[in-house]
């Protein structure tokens, strides 16, 4: 070093943020992004959080340590790093990113002073009465480190980009500009010359790409590159290149597409080896146009990323493995003629591979395969098990059907099998079969059909489900800033009746913490019935739900699915299945009943099975929650009592209620902000309700509240509404807090749990606040539930466990062996704190009261044929007709309770 400033400007080259990003990956420091910039664990002290981030102050890029204190530059961090003095600090920053210090010649100086001059005089430019500002000054140099010409970038505030392009003149104290004359008679070269014949030379890979910016970009990481300074190939490239082998890759958009489909076919004739990259998710970065590789890497990416791209990509100069043209796939052999030998193709097929995607179902490992192909006639996505595709050669020609041929051998595909898997698989993505929150490598994370959003924001595209149950997609969706906040907060609890607004918003946003809900030791979560007269705002509010939890598919109706559908969706996902046109009195009782099982079966944890088209049977799960939406509910006080009905009418509808829900619904300004919302709310469940949080927030929130002595009952089911009905409602509220809006400002939470509480007892308890019902009459109700219960060593038959008599007068029971079905019963789904009657407590019971066909003891029992179950000579299971004495009650009177399943709603009398 000659003086201070020397060493300043030999700084300042490297002082920007991607250098000291460079030198700490180089120590093995793993850097993430979020909105406010690069972070990190701090290395100068045992840092378990990560509380060491990168800020660019004036252009000069500084760590800050907010754990230790520690803080500098780029000189600083080496210093520290390895305990040595700045000028030696200095050379290790050049050596680790692949740069040589400067300004140690005449030479050298005289450029600096010409880059100066430029900066300091032409710093702004006129074009067309716009004003451009200078960005950037890139140098052309030769062999011999002389500066011949060089590309000076100006940009306005639009990011519309100018360039000049001059020839350098030397003088005494530095350049000058030559004029077009003298540029057009200069020799021109590649940037970055020097250091892509050093790389040549040792025979390493170098990149080509389409502008210096990305040179530069790419030699900060230590990756050799070049670019030309106009779109015109020179034949002195021609020499420079040869012997290279040399990566390309473009920028996106039809430009990009030009200048590669341009360089290519230069590059061809002149190097010895050549890989095309096209940047996986580029056209996803910003709008997609006319991006570059500094684009992607500033996206999150990495050298390690790009190098292992470079490593699956195909060198299309290399004779000894399969190339392809616009004729198809093709291997290079040696023929011997007229005593030559000769190359020739051999062709393998008569289409060629444009990309290859392949799908890893990680819930049931099968694995799927698109194939994009192209002939000379057609392009198509050929979509074919993976496992089975390149097993066969008849197999294979069936995937690939009329259009598109492959002339191989078994031995050929096998090749041509390894080749796709080499070069080809643009994405290996995981897919899943369930969507919503799941544990996935012990972290619980959000799984949707786009792909899945971790707990630290990010959200990861190739990790996605194959259902199509929600649309749910967080690409480019940012969290919200305090005044959007504010902004939906408003709108948000003004769309209807608070009664409305604090019943439906909680229990649906209490649909986040299902998965939860069902793996801890609490009551699963109630169903939603948002119900009301037409056009009372009922199917508006169930898409600001679906919003809430930013899903973008239309609420699926009812009256269109099959119960092998519904089941399935239930299947397939831990989120809310939103049901809308739940219109009781339109759809048949069929219809109607199965769902009351699918009610039962979803708050109670059941699983059913099913016959498949191919005559198997399937065992489904209950793992979603339910949210309806209708013009009036089911007539069953079981279904009532699982769930919190919220009942809309015209006239909840405010002039403010209208415009918040015009502003929610229609507008896509408020559509927006209710989705980004549901990424902080997905976040903070993600983050807060683990290892065992959900268990203690629903027992604070029943004691917090005194849910159980504002409803006083003995059953649980309304509490258990209660609960996560204001659980849903703190979740929201909190989740706004932590964007910085006062929600004391805007809801009263004590408040709002008592007017839930009223809810439930207008419109759930409603019948049970009428009536009373005795445990054996809540027992006769149990017997009812088993009747449809999937678990077929509980479910109970008719003419084996009861029977209809035929003078439809009386019905028949034999309680003994139903007994042993509602101990199983109890065991596996109720509570502890449910306790089964004693069977001699409830035989007393019933034989006292209305229900009993005759007070005479000796009538209680009448011999009745039924179907009994035994083994036939073979040892097989096989049933008989047989006479049982069994327990007769008056089928009027049994009609009185919920027995709708063994008596139906229809049942004729007479």
């Amino acid at each position: 070093m000659e003086n201070k400033d020397t060493f300043k400007n030999a700084v300042d080259e490297i002082r920007s943020l991607n250098c000291l990003i460079s030198i700490m990956q180089n120590y093995n420091m793993n850097l993430k992004k979020d909105n406010s910039g690069y972070y990190t664990n701090c290395v100068f002290h045992n840092d378990k959080t990560p509380s060491l981030r990168l800020s660019d102050k004036g252009n000069r890029a500084i760590y800050h340590c907010f754990g230790c204190g520690e803080q500098g530059d780029i000189i600083n961090f080496i210093c520290k790093m390895e305990n040595i003095d700045n000028i030696t600090a200095l050379r290790k920053a050049y050596d680790i990113l692949g740069r040589e210090l400067k300004y140690s010649t005449i030479n050298d100086n005289k450029v600096e002073n010409f880059k100066n001059f430029i900066k300091t005089n032409q710093s702004t430019i006129i074009k067309n009465k716009e004003t451009y500002n200078l960005e950037e000054i890139y140098i052309y140099f030769d062999e011999d480190k002389k500066p011949l010409y060089c590309k000076i970038k100006y940009k306005n505030l639009f990011g519309k980009k100018h360039f000049i392009t001059k020839s350098l003149i030397e003088m005494d104290i530095g350049y000058k500009y030559g004029d077009h004359k003298y540029f057009e008679q200069c020799k021109k070269v590649l940037y970055n010359l020097l250091e892509i014949k050093k790389a040549i030379s040792k025979d390493d890979w170098i990149f080509f790409v389409e502008g210096e910016k990305d040179v530069e970009t790419l030699s900060k990481i230590n990756l050799p590159a070049t670019t030309i300074c106009t779109k015109k190939w020179k034949s002195s490239y021609d020499e420079d290149l040869k012997n290279a082998k040399v990566i390309f890759i473009g920028d996106s958009g039809r430009s990009g597409q030009e200048f590669k489909n341009f360089i290519v076919e230069k590059l061809k004739k002149c190097c010895k080896g050549l890989k095309i990259i096209d940047l996986p998710g580029l056209e996803n970065i910003g709008d997609g146009k006319n991006k570059d590789v500094t684009d992607w890497l500033e996206s999150g990416k990495t050298s390690k990323e790009l190098l292992q791209i470079v490593k699956k990509s195909l060198n299309i100069l290399d004779k000894n493995t399969l190339q392809q043209d616009e004729d198809g796939i093709y291997e290079v052999i040696d023929k011997i003629e007229n005593e030559e030998v000769k190359e020739s193709r051999r062709y393998l097929t008569n289409f060629q591979i444009i990309d290859v995607t392949l799908y890893r179902n990680e819930d049931n490992k099968d694995q799927i395969i698109k194939l994009n192909i192209k002939s000379n006639h057609r392009q198509s996505i050929i979509e074919a098990d993976a496992r089975l595709c390149f097993s066969d050669l008849k197999i294979f020609r069936r995937y690939l059907g009329i259009d598109y041929i492959f002339y191989g051998e078994i031995q050929d595909l096998t090749k041509l099998h390894q080749w796709i898997i080499n070069y080809f698989i643009k994405e290996d993505i995981s897919i899943f079969t369930r969507s919503g929150i799941r544990k996935i490598n012990d972290e619980y994370v959000l799984v949707t059909n786009k792909g899945t959003l971790k707990s630290n924001g990010e959200f990861d595209i190739t990790r996605k489900s194959i259902n199509t149950i929600h649309n749910i997609d967080f690409t480019n969706l940012d969290i919200l800033n305090k005044d959007e906040a504010e902004i939906l907060s408003k709108y948000l609890f003004n769309f209807n009746s608070k009664e409305n607004i604090y019943n439906t918003l909680g229990l649906g946003a209490a649909n986040i913490l299902n998965t939860f809900a069902r793996e801890s030791s609490m009551n699963n979560l109630p169903i939603l019935q948002d119900l009301g007269e037409s056009k009372s705002g009922k199917s508006k509010v169930l898409k600001i739900l679906r919003l809430l939890f930013n899903d973008t598919n239309p609420g699926i109706s009812l009256s269109v699915l099959t119960d092998f559908e519904l089941l399935k969706y239930f299947d397939e996902t831990y989120l809310p299945v939103f049901l809308d046109e739940v219109n009781i009195s339109k759809v048949d009782n069929c219809k109607i009943n199965f769902l009351s099982n699918h009610i039962r079966a979803i708050v109670e944890g059941y699983e059913n099975t099913k016959v498949t088209e191919n005559s198997t049977l399937q065992k489904f799960t209950y793992n979603a929650s339910l949210i309806i939406s209708g013009d009036e509910e089911i007539q069953e006080t079981a279904i009532k009592s699982r769930s919190n009905i919220v009942w809309y009418t015209r006239s909840d509808f405010t002039r403010e209620g209208k415009e918040s829900v015009e502003f929610l619904c229609n507008s896509e300004d408020g559509s927006n902000l209710l989705r980004r919302f549901s990424k902080s709310l997905y976040l903070r469940v993600l983050n807060y309700y683990i290892d065992g949080a959900f268990d203690n927030e629903y027992l604070v929130t029943r004691f917090k509240y005194d849910f159980d002595e504002k409803l006083y009952l003995s059953n649980s089911t309304e509490i258990n509404t209660a609960i996560y009905t204001m659980m849903g409602l703190e979740l929201i509220y909190n989740t706004f807090e932590s964007l910085g809006v006062n929600m004391n400002n805007i809801i009263n939470l004590e408040e709002a749990s008592n007017i839930i509480i009223n809810n439930l007892k207008c419109n759930v308890l409603e019948e049970s606040q009428n009536e009373f019902k005795s445990d054996y009459e809540k027992l006769l109700e149990d017997i009812n539930n088993l009747i449809y219960i999937p678990d077929r060593k509980i479910r109970l038959e008719e003419n084996v466990h009861y029977r209809i008599l035929p003078d439809n007068i009386h019905i028949a029971f034999d309680f003994k062996s139903i007994y042993d079905k509602l101990n199983n019963y109890y065991k596996q789904y109720k509570n502890d704190s449910e306790k089964l009657l004693n069977y001699n407590t409830f035989i007393k019971m019933i034989s006292k009261s209305e229900y009993i066909a005759d007070l005479d003891p000796k009538k209680h029992y009448r011999a009745v044929k039924i179907k009994a179950l035994v083994e036939d000579k073979n040892g097989f299971p096989d049933y008989i007709i047989k006479h049982k004495m069994m327990f007769i009650l008056k089928i009027d009177k049994v009609k009185k309770l919920e027995m709708d399943n063994i008596l139906p709603i229809d049942y004729n009398e007479g």
